[in-house]
């Protein structure tokens, strides 16, 4: 009896522990979950995210003195339109159609676009 037992036990540790190690390789490594989001998409308001991106990489050029392209983005009312029409996305995004902006360089980092595209998706509020 004693033997069948620890047969029994040997038996479920090694089911446990082949669970384990194949479990744990069935997990997607691409994002991380929201709660432990290291980019930033939890935030993804305007004033908390989307006006300091853009006055880090766009409003040198697009703002109330220099509107290149017709384009203010130092203020929310030209932000929100150029938001919803899709320019702001397919231009940082550089997708084709949309000119490509910041022109001349490296696209802005995919984690602070996603923080732009949820705030949009989200009805690009005054938040």
């Amino acid at each position: 009896m004693k033997t069948t037992v620890k047969l029994s036990l040997i038996v479920s540790f090694i089911i446990t522990a082949l669970l384990v190690v194949t479990c744990k390789h069935e997990i997607p490594l691409t994002d991380p979950p929201e709660d432990n989001d290291t980019c930033g998409t939890i935030v993804f308001t305007y004033s908390g995210a989307v006006a300091p991106l853009l006055t880090t990489y766009c409003t040198r050029c697009h703002n109330a003195t220099t509107t290149r392209g017709g384009i203010n983005l130092s203020n929310y009312d030209g932000v929100k339109t150029v938001a919803l029409n899709g320019r702001l996305l397919g231009s940082i995004k550089k997708e084709t159609g949309y000119k490509p902006m910041p022109p001349g360089t490296t696209k802005v980092p995919d984690c602070q676009i996603r923080q732009i595209e949820k705030w949009v998706l989200a009805g690009a509020a005054n938040n």
